[in-house]
Order: structure tokens, then sequence, then C-alpha cells
């Protein structure tokens, strides 16, 4: 059996144009795999294929939910959170993100019962649980109605235990934070609940107070019948255990949950800070949940960009405040992956250049300088399409942001191949029978054409192999 090598040698020599073809058709097919490529560019490429990194993968994936972070980031001045129409603003920020038709139906209730984390829904909540001065009504309300209950007569009794019961639905308890209530909240004059805000001052000793009236309505000191008392506690159990709730919710840091939506530094003179302000909504990015494959989440990662872009425009409308910013985890991977991709064109284009200008001080000849350059460059493409193919068909084999440099790598390769390649072949055309004046490779016979690529591409193929695998185990 002959050496294939040599028949192909032959064939290139006897059908030059019918050999180019194939070679060209093969490459094509080759490079048409790189639409199955998949790059990871996240901290999770670099992680190694082992025992190690799977059991860790999987726990994250059974233990871990698959959520991103969509941050709207407003700028504002020295002194601007003591102005009523600051926090108005950044009340219709957040209520237009919970209200937002894209993301409605992948809302994840991260923060406690809601989707949403922002400065005004901590300030809403704060008013409702703690604030003394928001809650003197229904706490004047009950007292006067726990009061009237301890003085009726018999005649009255059941009235005034319902009316108790009735002002007892007003104690306030810690529910999520709606649009509605978002976009219907009134800031007032915010430097006066501020100062509230950071005296840190709660209703601990109000609800005490009102439990201690409570219990007093049927305890020993009583003067209501035991059928009355047996009334009073079963009617009342709801409510003292509404007030006992609330009670510990009054040990709730609403003023740190307030300050972490701005930095750390500007924590110490909070309202007079100037900087960005963070308002932040809880989007599930689970393939699963979006209707798409597990493995997909290149889709789901520019579903939640392109959602994030129209959001920023929605807001800048309703706003007019056109320096706002978004952020996300997807939108940082869209951005990295264009942003390394245009970086890679950049790098592998400049390289391309000065490589061949230096191939075309060597040969002088724009012809072999031209083969050698677009030979590689369909290398570099067909090396890329054989990956995709190989990952289409199910090798496992992500491209990380390390394998970006594929393309400078081939191209160095490549063009140290072809260089010493055409060198050879031109010492052999010369060393050669025939007449080393000839213009053209054309005008060589068939035998030294055939002695001079079998001699130029086997000896440099042998040093070739050599720098391919120092490269490798250098990688």
């Amino acid at each position: 059996m002959g050496n294939p090598f040599f028949a192909l040698t032959d064939k290139s020599v006897e059908r030059p144009k019918t050999v180019l073809a194939c070679v060209f058709l093969v490459l094509i097919i080759l490079s048409s795999g790189g639409m199955y490529l998949k790059f990871d560019n996240s901290e999770d490429g670099f992680f190694p294929d082992n025992e190690t990194v799977a059991l860790l993968n999987e726990i994250e994936d059974e233990y871990q939910a698959s959520v991103d972070f969509v941050r709207v980031i407003d700028d504002i001045e020295q002194g601007d959170l003591l102005l009523n129409n600051t926090w108005q603003q950044l009340a219709l920020t957040e209520a237009t993100m919970l209200n937002n038709s894209n993301f409605l139906e992948y809302q994840y209730p991260l923060f406690g019962s809601q989707a949403s984390f922002g400065m005004v829904s901590s300030v809403i909540q704060w008013q409702t649980i703690q604030d003394p001065v928001n809650s003197q009504a229904w706490l004047l309300n009950l007292t006067n109605a726990i009061e009237e209950l301890r003085n009726t007569s018999d005649v009255d009794f059941n009235n005034s235990l319902q009316n108790l019961v009735l002002k007892a639905n007003t104690i306030p308890k810690l529910t999520s934070i709606s649009a509605d209530m978002l976009m219907n909240w009134e800031p007032g004059q915010p430097e006066q609940w501020l100062s509230r805000i950071d005296s840190r001052d709660n209703l601990t000793d109000q609800i005490n107070e009102t439990i201690w009236r409570t219990y007093s309505l049927f305890g020993f000191d009583s003067n209501k019948s035991d059928l009355q008392k047996e009334s009073m506690e079963e009617n009342l159990t709801v409510m003292i255990g509404d007030l006992y709730g609330l009670k510990g919710q009054q040990s709730i840091d609403y003023r740190s949950i307030i300050l972490a939506n701005m930095p750390l530094e500007s924590r110490e003179d909070p309202w007079n800070m100037s900087g960005p302000i963070i308002t932040t909504l809880a989007v599930s990015s689970d393939p699963l949940v979006h209707g798409y494959e597990e493995n997909e989440f290149g889709k789901i990662e520019a579903r939640i960009n392109d959602w994030s872009d129209l959001l920023l425009v929605e807001l800048q409308q309703n706003s007019g405040d056109d320096e706002l910013r978004i952020f996300s985890f997807s939108k940082f991977g869209v951005e990295s992956s264009e942003n390394i991709g245009k970086e890679i064109g950049m790098l592998t284009g400049s390289a391309f250049m000065l490589l061949a200008i230096i191939l075309w001080f060597n040969f002088r000849s724009k012809r072999e300088t031209s083969y050698v350059m677009v030979l590689t460059i369909f290398a570099i493409a067909a090396t890329y399409g054989l990956s995709g193919w190989l990952q289409y068909f199910g090798v496992n084999m992500v491209f990380n942001a390390a394998m970006n440099s594929i393309p400078v790598l081939l191209l160095a390769i490549g063009v140290d191949y072809g260089l010493h390649v055409v060198l050879r072949v031109r010492e052999e055309l010369k060393n050669s029978v025939d007449d080393s004046s000839q213009a053209t490779l054309r005008d060589f016979s068939l035998e030294a054409r055939k002695i001079a690529i079998r001699k130029g591409t086997i000896f440099t193929s042998i040093a070739l192999l050599i720098a391919i695998f120092t490269d490798m185990i250098g990688f």
C-alpha cells in the first residue's frame, strides 16, 4: 500500500484546481459548525472539568435558584434626599419596575415576600410598622375601643366587643409593597421622618401597653362576668397574636435596610450623600421557567438584556431623567461577550496585517503572501467550526474567555508553518535538475514539483509538530 501523503501530493500537482476546490469545500463544511459554538465568559468557564467542580455545580443547581438582579442606578446630588421630588422619582422607578410587563411574569420574591428592593418600599414598611407618628391613629382608636369595652354595660357589651374586633383589623401587618402603594405614596416632608428613622424610635412601649390593657379586660381584676370573660378571650386571641407579631417586628433595622441601597462610604451622613441610589428587581433567569431548554442560558441572558434596555427607556420617559442607568448580570454577560468579540477582531486584524507585511518582506511576492494568509484564516475558521460540530454531536466542550486567544495562536503557528514551507519548496525547486530560472511554479516539471512539495512539507511538518506539542504543554 502506497503512502497516502504521496498520493495527495501527486493529485495536488497533477490536478491543482480540483484539489483546491475539494479543500475549499471541506473548509466551508467545517467552518459552518461555528454556529453551534457555546461561549462561557463567566468565572465558571475557568473551572476545571473534574468531580469536585461537578459536585459544586450539582449543589448549586439543587439549592440555589437562578436569579438575576435588574438594578436601576439613579445618581443624586448632595441634599436631594431631603427633597420631596427625589423620593417621588424613586417611588416611580420602583413602581415602574414592578409593573413592567416583560418582567411581571418572572419576578422572584427574593426580598421577603416581594421581588423589589428599594429605598421607598423600605420607608413605606417602616412608616407602617414602626413610625410612632404614622401609627398614632390606629393606636388611639384601638385604645379607645378597649376602654369602651372595659366600661360598657351588659346591654352594650356585644356591640363594644365587636367594635374592638373591628378596630383590631387596623393593626398593621408586614406585607409586600405593591406598585399601587408606591404610586399612591406621598413623601410629605422627608426631613421630618428621616430624623425619626435616625432616632430609631419604635412602637414597643405602646404595643406592650396595649397588650396589657387587652389582657386586663378578662384578667383577675376584671369586673366582667365569667361568660363575658370567655367571650372576650375567644374573640381577642387573634388581636393579641397580631400585637405580639407587630412587637417582634419592632426589632427590624429599617434604617440599615434603607441605607443598603447606597454606597458604603455614604452611610455615615446618608441624607446628605451624593452618588448612586440603587433600586433592584429580582427576576428568574432559569431557562425552564422561561420555556427554554436547561442548556439555553445564553438566550435568557439576551432576553433579560433586551428587556432591561426597554425598561430603561420607559423609566427615562416616565421620569424625564436621561441620566438613569441600568445594570444586570445578564447585561454584563452579553456586553462582555460583545466586547471580547470586538477585541478579538481588533487583535486578530492587527496581527494579520503585521504578519502579512512580514511575509511580503520575506517572499517579495503578493501571491505567495496571499496563499499563506488566506489559508491560515481558513484554518482558523475550520478550527472553530470543528469545535462547533463536536459540541453539536454531544462533546462537552465550552469555550471560555481564555480560549479567545486561539485565533492569534493559530495565526502565529500557521504563518510560521507557511513561511517555512514556501521557503523550503523554493529551495528544493532551486536545487532541482530543472532550470532554476523558471518564471513560475507551472514552468517546472511535475517530478520537480512533487519532490519539492514532499520534502518541503514533510521536513517542515516535523518541526511544526514539535512546536504544536510544546505550545499545548505550555498552555
